[in-house]
C-alpha cells in the first residue's frame, strides 16, 4: 500500500483572507478564520477549491480526467448516482510571514455607489479584516496510491488562489514549490518512518523531491502606468482623525475594488451611451444578463477580470489640510462641522488587470475608452472628485476604437430637427 505526500509551498501576497462571519464585533462584516493560537487560518477546504478549478482546465486543454480521477466525483446529478471519494487529501496549511513582518491584520471599509447618483449609496458602508502580511503558506497533501508523472506536472502547474475577493486584488498567490515522496508502511523501512513520525514532521520526512513548478503567465491582461496631477485620496471611512489615504506599512496605495468599481460604472456609462439605456446593468446587486454583468460579475457569478492593488511610489504627503462646510442661509462658517483631509498630492502607480478566464474582444475596447476618460478628466479616482481631486494622466494616453459588441443595435443617430418655414406676409 503506497501513500504519496506532498508538501506545496504558496508565496500569498498581503490583502488576503478567508472569511468568517463576526460574532463578537458587531461593527465588522466579514472577519477571519482563526487557529488555535489566534492566528490567520487557510482551512484545507479553501484549497482544494482553487485545485479542483485549475485541474478541470488542464483537463479541458490536454483531454484528460484529473478533476475526477484526484478530486472525487463530482456533485450528483441524480439522486440514487454512485460517487467516488477523493484520493487527495489536503491535510492542513501553516502561515509564515514574511520576515520583519507578523501576522498582524488590518480593518478595511468600502462602500458601494449608486448607479443613479454617483454618490456614496446609503446604508453600504462594509468593514472587513484582511491580513496585512504577506508570506509563505505551506500546504500539506496526500494522495491514496502513486502518482504519475503527468499529473504530479499538472499539480505542478497550479496557480492557487486564497480566499475572498479574487476579482479586487485578494488571495494573490503563486506556487513557489512542490516536493512529493511515497511511503508503503508495509515494509520495514516504511513503518519504521511511519512511527518515528507524525503530523507535519511525517509529510516533510517522506515528501523530498522537488518539482520545479511551472511559471506563471507573466504577461497581463491590461496594464497602465499613471501620475496624480492634483490630489487623490482613496481613504477608509474612520470615526476620528483625518481622512487618509489607503495605505499598508506606510506605503500608499490604490486597492483592486477601487479599480474595479471606477471601471464597471464608467463602463456602464459607455454601453448605455452606445446601445441605449437597457444595454448596461441599472440594478444595484447586478441583473446578471447584460454585457457588464457577465464581464464584472454579479451575485451569482464571478467577474472575469482582476484588478490588482496599485502601490504609490514618490508619494508626496503633506500635512493635513483643513475644511469647514459653509451654512447655506448665512454665508459663513457652519459650527461642528471643520475637518481634515490628507490626500496623496504627488506620485506615481501603475494599474494591472489580469483575466481570470475567457475575455470578449470588445471588454479590451470598453477598459481602453475607461482609461481615456480618466487621462482626458471626464471621471476621477476616489472621493471628493468634483472638488478638483482624483484626477489622473497617462504616457502615453490610449486612442481606442469604437466600442462594437456582436448582437447588439446601435442607437440610430438622431436625424437634425427640421427648421421651421420663415413666416409669410
Amino acid at each position: 500500500m503506497t501513500i504519496t505526500f506532498l508538501i506545496a509551498e504558496i508565496a500569498v501576497e498581503p490583502g488576503w483572507a478567508v472569511g468568517a462571519v463576526p460574532m463578537d464585533d458587531p461593527t465588522l462584516d466579514r472577519d477571519l478564520l482563526h487557529d488555535a493560537n489566534g492566528r490567520p487560518w487557510v482551512p484545507g477546504s479553501a484549497l482544494a477549491g482553487s485545485l479542483r478549478a485549475h485541474l478541470r482546465r488542464h483537463d479541458a486543454r490536454h483531454g484528460t480526467h484529473l478533476d475526477t480521477t484526484l478530486m472525487g466525483s463530482r456533485p450528483l446529478a441524480h439522486h440514487g448516482d454512485t460517487t467516488d471519494p477523493s484520493p487527495l487529501w489536503i491535510l492542513g496549511t501553516h502561515f509564515t510571514p514574511d520576515p520583519g513582518s507578523d501576522t498582524s491584520t488590518e480593518v478595511v471599509g468600502q462602500t458601494a455607489v449608486d448607479r443613479h447618483r454617483g454618490a456614496a449609496r446609503a446604508n453600504s458602508l462594509r468593514y472587513s479584516r484582511t491580513v496585512a502580511a504577506g508570506g509563505n503558506l505551506t500546504a500539506y497533501l496526500r494522495h491514496d496510491g502513486p502518482l504519475t508523472d503527468d499529473q504530479l506536472h499538472a499539480l505542478a502547474a497550479w496557480q492557487p488562489a486564497i480566499g475572498r475577493d479574487r476579482t479586487k486584488g485578494g488571495g494573490q498567490a503563486r506556487l513557489r514549490r512542490l516536493l512529493h515522496g511515497s511511503i508503503d508502511p508495509t515494509t520495514p523501512d516504511g513503518m519504521r518512518t511511519w512511527l518515528a513520525h507524525a503530523g507535519p514532521a511525517l509529510v516533510e520526512a517522506v515528501a523530498t523531491h522537488p518539482i520545479t513548478p511551472t511559471p506563471p503567465p507573466t504577461r497581463p491582461w491590461l496594464e497602465a502606468d499613471l501620475h496624480i496631477v492634483d490630489a487623490l485620496l482613496v481613504g477608509d471611512p474612520r470615526p476620528t482623525g483625518p481622512a487618509a489615504h489607503r495605505a499598508r506599512d506606510n506605503q500608499p496605495f490604490v486597492p483592486g475594488a477601487a479599480w474595479k468599481g471606477l471601471f464597471r460604472a464608467r463602463a456602464e456609462y459607455t454601453l448605455r451611451s452606445r446601445y441605449g439605456p437597457d444595454a448596461a446593468c441599472g440594478q444595484q446587486t447586478g441583473c446578471g444578463t447584460c454585457p457588464t454583468c457577465d464581464l464584472f460579475g454579479h451575485q451569482g457569478q464571478r467577474g472575469r477580470l482582476v484588478f490588482h492593488d496599485s502601490p504609490i511610489v514618490e508619494a508626496k504627503r503633506p500635512p493635513a489640510r483643513t475644511h469647514v462646510a459653509i451654512d447655506r442661509v448665512t454665508g459663513g462658517a457652519r459650527d461642528g462641522l471643520l475637518y481634515e483631509t490628507a490626500p496623496v498630492t504627488a506620485g506615481r502607480l501603475h494599474l494591472r488587470i489580469d483575466a481570470l478566464t475567457d475575455v470578449p474582444d470588445w471588454a479590451h475596447t470598453v477598459i481602453q475608452h475607461v482609461l481615456r476618460d480618466l487621462h482626458d478628466g471626464l471621471i476621477g479616482l476616489g472621493s471628493r472628485t468634483t472638488r478638483g481631486m482624483g484626477t489622473l494622466r497617462l504616457d502615453p494616453p490610449p486612442t481606442p476604437d469604437p466600442v462594437t459588441i456582436p448582437d447588439m443595435v446601435t442607437i440610430p443617430d438622431l436625424e437634425p430637427n427640421p427648421q421651421p418655414e420663415s413666416p409669410t406676409r
